[in-house]
């Protein structure tokens, strides 16, 4: 059997994103890679697609990855974590990416102690664009958050937070996004009744706006003000 390094406890959308990057970016290859999830035929045709591992149950996984992304619905973490065996937890990374369970959360879920990390991608992460927030308990080992990072790295950015201030990074990287789309739908309508296609009209506000993006980057001296 092929050695698998991350395993994914849950394969949506999400979780899809991040294998697919992992394995574009050379980190860790589809071969290298296992998951479970509640629709075993899905799974099962991705992984025949893809040629990752797909594994039966929870346990299974727990007991061939050493790292292992929670990338179920936060409803559904408690329950799936119950599911893991105590002696198989040690020296596993368990990696959640579940919106609003705290690192606090996990340790009590757990059936064991593990190494924890948290992190909460945004939706750009589907087109490798994404920015995770991440975070571990104090004290926790460099190493764990270092290789939760190289995760996220394959899909987009990370930035380390203090998880007092998830919630208020959330509100920016998370719920952002909606924010852009509502001001491009809106420079659009606005262009539509100037007299332009919709077609034009959407072609103009997205090429703007990434190249607004790209300019700012580009010129870290200069406030978004000055711009």
């Amino acid at each position: 059997m092929a050695e698998i390094l991350v395993g994914f406890l849950g394969y949506g959308r999400m979780a899809q994103a991040i294998s697919a990057g992992l394995d574009r970016a050379g980190a860790v290859p589809y071969a290298a890679q296992a998951a479970t999830a509640l629709d075993p035929g899905r799974l099962k045709a991705l992984a025949k697609e893809r040629g990752f591992t797909a594994l039966a149950d929870n346990p299974s996984l727990l007991e061939r990855a050493p790292v292992v992304v929670v990338a179920v619905k936060p409803h559904q973490v408690k329950a799936a974590l119950a599911e893991l065996s105590p002696a198989k937890l040690a020296g596993r990374l368990i990696v959640s990416i579940a919106a609003g369970v705290t690192l606090a959360n996990l340790a009590a879920w757990l059936p064991g102690p593990a190494n924890l990390v948290r992190a909460l991608p945004n939706l750009p992460a589907l087109v490798g664009q994404g920015v995770a927030l991440i975070c571990a308990p104090p004290g926790a080992d460099p190493a764990h958050l270092a290789k939760a990072k190289a995760i996220f790295d394959s899909v987009g950015s990370t930035v380390e937070l203090s998880e007092a201030y998830f919630d208020q990074g959330t509100a920016v990287s998370g719920s952002g996004p909606a924010y852009f789309f509502q001001v491009m739908e809106a420079l659009v309508r606005g262009a539509v009744r100037l007299g332009l296609t919709w077609e034009t009209a959407k072609e103009l506000v997205l090429k703007t706006a990434l190249g607004s993006v790209e300019m700012a980057l580009a010129r870290p001296d200069l406030a978004l003000s000055e711009l």
